[in-house]
């Protein structure tokens, strides 16, 4: 016998249309809600990131704040701010500066470029050409930009593009920063919410799940974002006490280097090559020696950060950070390991429950 609803005018509805409706409906009201968030989703995610990095720390400062919950995460807020964006903020200003004063000294026609050594045509693979590009910006700088507009327009713009990303990225991240708080007041409610909800649709190991993800989350924050966030600031200390011009410029590149895995190598060498070029033997020396040490401590504290832990094994960390950075920018390092984590838990315990069945078939 067909089972139908009956609506209030008397006419039978087929379950699955009226099933169909009702999921269309939820369709459209998530659709909805999605657009309405959409521009937020990127500080939201940040600020889900910061509540869970540093949750232990807000455990530790409420219990000494005598529970007091808004205070400890009051603190922390303003004390990420003040950390934070305050350097960014003096990195950035202290970069457009140079550069205003580059562009000035330009338009003087006071800006020289010294001549290179003769060592550098000994330098391998790349030493003639060098030496001959370094040798007509020296002589005669107008003429070098001039008949090089195209490659030197593209490196101002990105350059600037990169400044303006930069200063966007600031502002984003200060707004995270703020919203953090407030997660940090709510976040054993917060945490019983997503708790049910991945039991709900994962089933009994939904729990374990929600805790994999912040253990995944504090892994990469502390094994990617630590890591690169240490080497930058190592090695901006270098150049500024090395005298390095663009000091904040070189080290937002390095950071961001640092972050996509590319390393410091490419600004370490052309650094190294400058202050060969520029400055004496012992501080040369001091410089290089520095640059070296500054980019071999990952190999030393990516490993013990990353993997510390970890509810997966370091390498699905890893190539999960990297290949959601590919796919969905900085947001990606943190969405990526957690996605193949959570996936490489599934099909670990899918393959195991397998084995399981298997062995009790006799």
């Amino acid at each position: 016998m067909e089972n139908k609803e009956t609506s209030g005018n008397g006419i039978s509805l087929n379950p699955v249309v009226h099933y169909a409706l009702q999921l269309l409906a939820l369709s459209l009201l998530l659709a909805w809600c999605f657009m309405i968030l959409q521009p937020f989703i990127t500080p939201l995610v940040w600020a889900a990131v910061l509540a869970t990095t540093l949750y232990p720390v807000h455990l530790f400062l409420r219990e000494k704040l005598r529970n007091r919950n808004g205070w400890s995460a009051g603190i922390i807020t303003v004390l990420m701010l003040l950390i934070i964006i305050g350097p960014a903020f003096w990195l950035m200003f202290t970069t457009v500066g140079e550069i205003k004063v580059l562009v000035e000294t330009y338009r003087a026609g006071n800006l020289h470029i010294p001549m290179p050594a003769e060592s550098v045509k000994s330098w391998p693979v790349v030493g003639n050409k060098l030496y001959q590009l370094w040798t007509e910006a020296s002589t005669n700088l107008s003429g070098f930009i001039s008949h090089h507009q195209e490659e030197a327009k593209s490196i101002v713009l990105g350059a600037l593009g990169l400044l303006k990303n930069t200063g966007a990225g600031i502002v984003i991240f200060m707004l995270s920063i703020i919203i953090s708080g407030f997660l940090l007041v709510y976040a054993e409610s917060l945490a019983a919410f997503f708790r049910q909800l991945l039991t709900r649709i994962a089933g009994p190991s939904g729990e374990s799940m929600t805790s994999m993800a912040a253990l995944t989350v504090r892994n990469v924050a502390k094994g990617v974002l630590g890591v690169a966030v240490i080497q930058s600031i190592l090695a901006g200390i270098g150049f500024v006490l090395a005298g390095i011009p663009f000091a904040g410029l070189w080290i937002i590149i390095c950071l961001i280097l640092a972050i996509v895995q590319i390393g410091l190598l490419p600004v370490s060498v052309g650094v190294i090559i400058y202050i060969w070029s520029h400055a004496d033997t012992t501080t040369a020396v001091l410089l290089t020696i520095w640059m070296i040490f500054v980019g071999i401590i990952d190999n030393i504290l990516k490993p013990i950060m990353l993997g510390k832990g970890a509810p997966a094994p370091m390498l699905v960390v890893f190539l999960g950070a990297i290949g959601g950075f590919m796919v969905s920018g900085f947001i990606g390092l943190f969405t990526g390991a957690i996605i193949l984590s959570l996936g490489y838990k599934l099909v670990v315990g899918w393959v195991m429950n397998n084995q399981s069945s298997s062995a009790v078939k006799p």
